[in-house]
């Protein structure tokens, strides 16, 4: 539905009496974890840590947590990077914290919280625009009776603004693999149903449709190992072009 390259808009410590030594220390912690998760969101950070000439900082026991984020160690320290499932693990409710993430989360940014042991200590905001295509693509599934449902691990404040600038039907936020799968079987009780995904987070979905597509330019080697189609030019206008064709083949 979007580009697909995810970019750091902002960041910003969560103690803002921070020093610049203690701010740099903050990005050099993040792109070291960044560096090690293969989610398209902690790239961003990454490549963004890069451009900024920000020397990584060195991590170990490094796990990463499929739907939540990646956890390491540090001078003896757990580091974790992630979104707001992960930080739930470690810090304790803060309706502060909330509220602001919660801004941010509605103007449709993906957040990603560093923490160390109990303790938030930045944010990083990530964008990734709508493509234009994304809008005819939904306009034109709904012209051939598809309904539309959008399924991410997002927030839900962020993915229902998503839905809503592409014009899907319904849209569920912070969903681990397994969440997705379980709505998907739920649909398939009611009648057929495609999915599109292009992470490793969607191929127990893609497997569990009744048709799974995967992008095939920009997605993992596990969603199109495991989708039944892939769209190699990355337009999901195809998915139109698709149904059309294995309709009009049907009724020959």
């Amino acid at each position: 539905m979007t580009q697909g390259r995810p970019s750091q808009q902002a960041w910003h410590p969560l103690d803002g009496t921070l020093n610049a030594a203690g701010r740099e220390r903050l990005r050099a912690l993040a792109a070291g974890l960044a560096g090690r998760s293969s989610h398209p969101v902690s790239a961003a950070l990454a490549r963004a840590a890069e451009a900024d000439g920000v020397d990584p900082m060195e991590v170990s026991e490094v796990r990463e947590l499929p739907g939540r984020g990646v956890v390491a160690s540090h001078a003896g320290l757990t580091l974790w990077l992630g979104n707001r499932r992960l930080m739930q693990q470690f810090a304790a409710p803060d309706e502060t914290l909330d509220a602001h993430l919660a801004g941010h989360e509605a103007r449709g940014e993906t957040l990603v919280i560093l923490g160390e042991e109990s303790r938030p200590l930045a944010v990083f905001a990530v964008g990734d625009p709508l493509r234009e295509e994304s809008r005819e693509a939904i306009e034109a599934l709904h012209r051939l009776g598809v309904t539309t449902l959008m399924l991410s691990g997002d927030t839900p404040a962020s993915v229902a603004a998503v839905a809503a600038q592409a014009g899907i039907d319904e849209a569920h936020g912070a969903l681990l693999p397994e969440d997705k799968l379980a709505m998907i079987e739920a649909r398939a009780e009611l009648g057929p149903v495609g999915m599109v995904g292009d992470g490793i987070n969607d191929a127990p979905a893609l497997a569990r449709a009744d048709i799974g597509f995967a992008m095939g330019a920009l997605g993992s080697d596990a969603a199109i190992e495991t989708a039944d189609v892939a769209l190699m030019d990355d337009d999901p206008r195809r998915l139109a072009d698709f149904l059309r064709l294995s309709r009009g083949r049907a009724g020959c």
